[in-house]
């Protein structure tokens, strides 16, 4: 793929020149999953929109013979929990970042265990208003609870990562720089 795709002039493909549709479905997983929440820079209509369109696509190509039964009616189901959670993501994303934009402190001051960097943290636990996060970076329990606002943790779901920093100040663990809410 790359060899046609950073070729110049007439040698240059694109990936539907290269492969056939028959390659479409395996990328659904990462294109909805992370492509349309980290590369789209889009509300949460079209993000919905992707997800409607991708169940139509899997179907489409499934009566047209060039995939699977089982693997169209897989697509379509990620597709629907893509229309229901891409824009419930987005909007978390947005709450959050209202909330916890910038980080208030120099890391390189924090002590040791009291700071995690900018990294994909996925969501162990949810309460109203709390967050519990890990990484396979944290050993041990996962880090909470983290206050979060109430109208964040309504749209969140356990598993979901969320791309932030961690930091532990005044006695609580806190959140900051977070930037994008990713759903499986």
């Amino acid at each position: 793929f790359e060899e046609h795709y950073n070729a110049r002039g007439d040698a240059h493909k694109e990936f539907c020149e290269i492969f056939g549709p028959e390659h479409i479905l395996p990328g659904v997983g990462m294109f909805l999953g992370y492509f349309m929440v980290r590369k789209v820079m889009a509300g949460a209509d079209l993000k919905r929109a992707a997800g409607t369109v991708t169940k139509k696509l899997a179907a489409w190509l499934a009566e047209k013979g060039y995939v699977g039964e089982a693997a169209a009616r897989g697509a379509a189901q990620r597709g629907a929990e893509a229309a229901r959670d891409l824009p419930d993501a987005e909007r978390a994303a947005r709450i959050l970042d209202d909330a916890f934009g910038d980080l208030p402190f120099d890391p390189n001051t924090a002590p040791e265990g009291a700071y995690y960097d900018f990294d994909h943290y996925t969501i162990a636990r949810i309460e109203p208003g709390k967050l519990w996060l890990e990484s396979f970076l944290i050993e041990g329990e996962p880090i909470g609870p983290i206050p979060v606002p109430r109208r964040a943790t309504a749209l969140l779901k356990k598993h979901w990562d969320i791309s932030c920093c961690i930091f532990r100040g005044r006695g609580r663990w806190c959140l900051a720089d977070v930037a994008n809410v990713y759903p499986h």
